[in-house]
């Protein structure tokens, strides 16, 4: 599965967060803390002596200890800022950069190219149905590619695929080489109308790409009435459709 697995995300990694969040190992927390708390000590110490004997004590300011001190307590502060719970990470390290991860514009940027895949979708059909020959063609090649998908997705029904995946590289797995001879418009249209009927579900990637895969909620039925429960009636829709192709 290593192939698959540099190709191919899970839809709950795919849904995740838009980058991961910035985090400060544990031991560079502690080498700074303890530095910074040694520096801060020496100033303190030496301010307390100086004040207490100046003419034995060169001045404060000609050793530029409160540089030191600033930077002992913002370098403190910097390691221990919880910054994974404020979405922040540090991008930069040199006049310290921070770059916020702000979902909200991800999550708008992918629907917005969610939106865009639709009305290409939209236009796609529309110049299918104006070609006849294409669309009986089509008619009778359906169940086949249906069985195929079925297949396909109930065997890497952990994972979740766009159409583009599906044909490049489940063409590649054993017993799915039929899947190179269907076009992309067709395997994708194929997918939405199994959607529709319940047989499969999508994901919305972070890169706004959909991904269909099989349900993982399966049907349970009431041992009395033998009727499945309401949470569980689409999904026994979807498993009836599937036994019937």
């Amino acid at each position: 599965m290593s192939h698959q697995e540099t190709n191919f995300e899970r839809p709950e990694d795919e849904l995740g967060v838009v980058s991961k969040a910035f985090r400060i190992p544990f031991i560079w927390k502690l080498l700074v803390s303890v530095g910074a708390i040694g520096l801060i000590s020496f100033c303190a110490l030496y301010v307390s002596n100086y004040l207490s004997s100046p003419s034995v004590y060169a001045s404060p300011s000609d050793l530029d200890l409160s540089s030191i001190f600033l930077f002992s307590v913002s370098a403190f502060f910097i390691v221990w800022m919880p910054w994974h719970a404020l979405g922040v990470r540090i991008t930069k390290i040199g006049g310290i950069e921070f770059k916020e991860i702000v979902a909200e514009q991800a999550s708008e940027h992918a629907e917005e190219i969610s939106y865009l895949q639709d009305r290409i979708e939209v236009l796609e059909a529309n110049l299918r149905q104006l070609n006849g020959v294409t669309g009986i063609i089509e008619s009778f090649e359906e169940p086949n590619l249906r069985k195929l998908l079925i297949d396909f997705l109930t065997k890497y029904k952990e994972w979740a695929f766009s159409p583009s995946r599906i044909r490049a590289w489940g063409a590649q797995q054993q017993g799915f080489s039929d899947l190179a001879k269907y076009d992309h418009p067709f395997i994708r249209g194929t997918l939405q109308k199994m959607v529709s009927e319940g047989v499969l579900e999508t994901r919305v990637s972070s890169k706004g790409n959909t991904l269909y895969r099989m349900p993982l909620i399966l049907p349970t039925f009431d041992g009395h009435t033998g009727k499945g429960n309401t949470c569980s009636g689409r999904v026994s829709h979807a498993t009836e459709t599937v036994h019937k192709v």
